[in-house]
């Protein structure tokens, strides 16, 4: 596997701001009193306005026709799969499967968001219905259209349900593509 830094950073994400390490700060980062990303967070305002926009929550850009939802296999292959997470570009999809420390490291091996917010800041949403273990294969769906799953109190938009069939569907595990699905 190739070190994570020497992966490109696809040119859609060049004018997102940086961490300490050179790492871009995807939009829907959740970004703390003092301005720190913290990677393992959304920003669930923010989240609702690129789902409202239908742009990628990556790099903030208008999605195009073709975009891809990255999750565990359940989300892409049970009947009722839907995923928290809006889709994104080509390039982000596969730009993060390949960086993100919770996608791509061998040695990911808990949740940490409350865990890097300072004293007092405790802004977080926990979705039990998540796994609580990070798939040891993550699935890469491209779809062309995709339902909204609302929370029919707040009129949220709770989860995203891809529309099939999928056009591709890949497989990732530790940073690398380790092969393709059939597309039914």
């Amino acid at each position: 596997m190739k070190p994570r830094l020497q992966v490109p950073i696809p040119e859609r994400m060049l004018r997102l701001d940086r961490d300490a390490r050179g790492y871009p700060i995807p939009v829907s980062v959740f970004r703390d009193s003092t301005g720190r990303p913290h990677f393992t967070i959304n920003d669930e305002t923010t989240r609702q306005r690129v789902i409202a926009r239908d742009a990628c929550p990556i790099c903030g850009q208008k999605l195009l026709r073709g975009r891809w939802f990255v999750g565990g296999p359940a989300s892409a292959f049970h009947a009722r799969g839907a995923y928290i997470d809006p889709p994104i570009h080509d390039e982000c999809a596969h730009y993060a499967l390949q960086v993100c420390p919770y996608l791509a490291a061998p040695n990911y091996d808990k949740r940490i968001e409350d865990r890097t917010l300072p004293e007092g800041e405790t802004r977080l949403l926990i979705d039990n219905t998540m796994m609580p273990e990070r798939p040891g294969t993550f699935v890469a769906v491209m779809v062309t259209r995709q339902d909204k799953v609302s929370d029919d109190i707040l009129n949220l938009v709770k989860y995203l349900r891809p529309r099939r069939p999928y056009r591709r569907i890949e497989f990732w595990r530790h940073g690398v593509h380790i092969g393709n699905g059939e597309v039914p």
